[in-house]
């Protein structure tokens, strides 16, 4: 069936899913600017290489697709607009390929941006909130969360069209593995002692 790959990957990531979004909490009030700095750099090095990871993976003919869904560069210039400084990224740790998902064929890739794709859905509501309790100007330190703006529900679409299109029912395994993994991973690197809320809204249907 179409969705198969979708249905099983939504069912079987239900669990860990539910696990980060307890975990962590960015709709919370009270929320801080230097927890909130502290919980983008997190994410940067996180993003930034798992992005390499990922595109490393898909054929040249996915790149554009890939590309267009990078988001490595919107951390930065939070980052940049939070700090007042083009640098900011510079010093940041990035996680190393034990604390990543392991992404080595087409289906792998896919699970693991069910997790990644599926978030800017709950980004939706996290952009404003985070707007709204740091006093931040449009699109200056959240443009990571609010993704693709407008633009997010067909983003989503096409991804899930994509993905139901092309990844081979052999590898349907290895991308709810690789989803999994991905929950995972983004929860160990996430929730550390140094960082008290910070949030990932993950996968919708």
């Amino acid at each position: 069936m179409r969705h198969d790959l979708l249905s099983r990957l939504k069912q079987e990531t239900a669990a860990c899913h539910s696990r980060l979004e307890h975990a962590l909490d960015l709709m919370r009030d009270g929320l801080l600017r230097d927890e909130y700095i502290a919980l983008l750099e997190r994410f940067y090095g996180y993003v930034a290489p798992w992005e390499d990871a990922v595109g490393a993976c898909l054929h040249a003919s996915l790149h554009p697709f890939f590309d267009e869904r990078r988001k490595a560069p919107l951390l930065a210039a939070d980052l940049a607009a939070l700090c007042g400084d083009s640098t900011a990224v510079d010093s940041i740790m990035f996680a190393d390929a034990s604390s990543l998902p392991l992404i080595d064929d087409l289906g792998s890739a896919f699970g693991s941006l069910y997790v990644m794709e599926g978030s800017t859905l709950g980004g939706r509501f996290i952009a404003p909130h985070v707007a709204k309790q740091l006093g931040l100007a449009p699109g200056a330190g959240n443009a990571y969360f609010d993704g693709y703006g407008p633009r997010t529900g067909s983003m989503w679409n096409a991804f899930r069209e994509t993905a139901a299109a092309i990844v081979p029912e052999t590898q349907y395994d290895a991308a709810v593995r690789a989803a999994v993994e991905t929950f995972d991973t983004l929860h160990d690197w996430l929730c550390v002692e140094s960082l008290d809320a910070p949030a990932i809204s993950g996968a919708a249907a």
